[in-house]
């Protein structure tokens, strides 16, 4: 079964980062705000991403509201290499942790599909 990524979209060139990486790993991707995001009924089986960076308290209040349910999403926050602080904050409350270069590796492992880079040098099966 593929997961949908839901992307909680508030800046446009990260959502068209975002939108280019789940064609690559060939899954679906759904958008919504934050305030659908805080209304959505979530299964441990959603895969919600969103970059932590913008608005760093906003999202960290907002992992807080996913992360608080019986059956909370796997939430993926994205930051840049140096922010070390956010980061850790990030982690505490239970997301999974990428940066932005490395963002396609850690969505791949989440949606439990191959990273299109992997599966690009792996030798074909019929080599």
């Amino acid at each position: 079964m593929v997961r949908t990524l839901f992307l909680v979209e508030d800046e446009l060139l990260f959502g068209q980062r975002l939108r280019a990486a789940a064609r690559r790993l060939g899954v679906p991707l759904q958008t919504i705000n934050p305030m659908q995001a805080r209304q959505r009924t979530w299964s441990a089986d959603d895969v919600v991403v969103l970059q932590a960076t913008l608005r760093p308290e906003q999202q960290l209040e907002l992992i807080d509201h996913l992360r608080g349910h019986d059956a909370a999403p796997v939430v993926i926050a994205v930051t840049g290499h140096l922010e070390t602080e956010l980061r850790e904050r990030l982690k505490a409350r239970g997301a999974v942790l990428a940066t932005h270069s490395g963002m396609d590796r850690v969505l791949a492992r989440a949606l439990g599909v191959s990273d299109a880079r992997d599966a690009a040098k792996r030798p074909h099966p019929s080599s």
